[in-house]
Parts: structure tokens; C-alpha cells; sequence
């Protein structure tokens, strides 16, 4: 399908998505797989988002190598992060940056869905994503590249498609973005129980 026909770079049905929260623990294989997943959804905004995919693929590679560590020990994420407490913030770390990543992701996501009015251009609500999750903790050079690609974020139409694919897009995140938040808050509120939302900037 051509973009003319309505096509679009990110097809939601395609993905997993993050699992429904059964227990109060996040298994770790599971949490991994997802933010992969969200990582290719970045991909699609195209090539200046690659300090941004490369970040994020970074702190998904730290855990994966904590996890692979002993995966039946830390079969959950919460048991990855507790059991090392004041023994190693490796994988707490790497944690912390890709919620903060996650949470922009899906900020954004949230704005695109609750603007009633379908704006076509995206970089507001890119934008105010950013201010809310990952700004805080930037200095000043990093604001300044994240604005210049932040620029560059794709339309509505070329992210979602248009007509029923665009339609179909905003159904599946009826759910999508509800079950990743719940994640996203799970997490964040086990990294402040621990003192580990460190809040230095870079």
C-alpha cells in the first residue's frame, strides 16, 4: 500500500504490546520484549531519532545482560532491581533512563489520542511529552539537539495512516497505552520506594 492509499510506518495490531498486569511483579523477559518493540515504533520516525533508538537499545542491552545473569533469580523486574540494591545500581540505572524513555514514548502517544481535534502536525505534542518526562533531567546541550530533532517527528497521516488505518491505530491504543502506563507507574513507583529515581542531569 502506498502512503496515497492511506498506509502507515506504525501498524499497533502488530504488536504485542505490554502484557496485562496479573500479579503485582513484571516479568522481566516480557517487559524487555515490549520495549523492543517500542524501539522499532521510534524507528519509524525516522533516521535523526537515532540517538534516541541508540539510547534506549543501550539500557535494554544493560538489563538484558543483568537479566541473563540468573533468569530464573530475576525472573521478575522487581526482583532484579531489589535484590541489588546497595550491591550494584547497574541494572537500576539502565532501568530508570528507559522508563523515562518509555514514558515519553508514551506521553506522546497519549497526546496524539486525546487531541480531538486530530492535528495533522505532531511536534507540540512531542514536545510537551518531552517537557514532562525526560526534560528535567537534560542539561542544556541535550535540550538543544533533542529540540532541533524533535523538529522532524513525522505527521499524524504518516505515523497512524489515514482513513481506517488510522482508525484502526487509534482503537488498538485504547488498550495499548493503558496497560503501558500501568507498567510505566509500577516501575516508577518501585525506583522511588528505593531511592533509585535519581534525578542528576546529563
Amino acid at each position: 500500500m502506498t502512503a496515497s492509499e492511506g498506509a502507515a510506518r506504525i501498524q499497533f495490531k502488530a504488536l504485542k504490546g505490554f502484557p496485562e498486569k496479573t500479579t503485582d511483579k513484571l516479568e522481566t523477559q516480557a517487559f524487555l520484549a515490549a520495549s523492543k518493540e517500542i524501539v522499532t515504533v521510534i524507528e519509524s520516525f525516522g533516521k535523526l531519532f537515532t540517538p534516541v533508538i541508540n539510547d534506549m537499545n543501550g539500557n535494554i542491552n544493560k538489563l538484558t545482560k543483568a537479566y541473563g545473569a540468573d533468569v530464573l533469580k530475576y525472573q521478575y523486574l522487581e526482583d532484579l532491581i531489589v535484590l541489588n540494591v546497595n550491591v550494584d545500581d547497574f541494572a537500576a540505572n539502565a532501568l530508570l533512563w528507559l522508563k523515562r524513555g518509555l514514558q515519553l514514548i508514551c506521553t506522546f502517544f497519549e497526546n496524539i489520542y486525546n487531541d480531538t481535534q486530530a492535528k495533522e502536525a505532531l511536534k507540540q505534542h512531542l514536545q510537551d511529552a518531552y517537557e514532562r518526562t525526560l526534560k528535567p533531567y537534560h542539561g542544556f546541550i541535550v535540550q538543544s539537539t533533542i529540540k532541533i530533532i524533535y523538529s522532524w517527528v513525522p505527521t499524524r497521516s504518516q505515523l497512524l495512516g489515514q482513513g481506517a488505518a488510522q482508525e484502526e491505530n487509534i482503537e488498538v491504543l485504547t488498550s495499548f497505552l493503558p496497560t503501558m502506563r500501568a507498567h510505566l507507574d509500577s516501575i516508577d513507583a518501585l525506583l522511588k520506594a528505593h531511592n533509585l529515581d535519581d534525578a542528576k542531569k546529563v
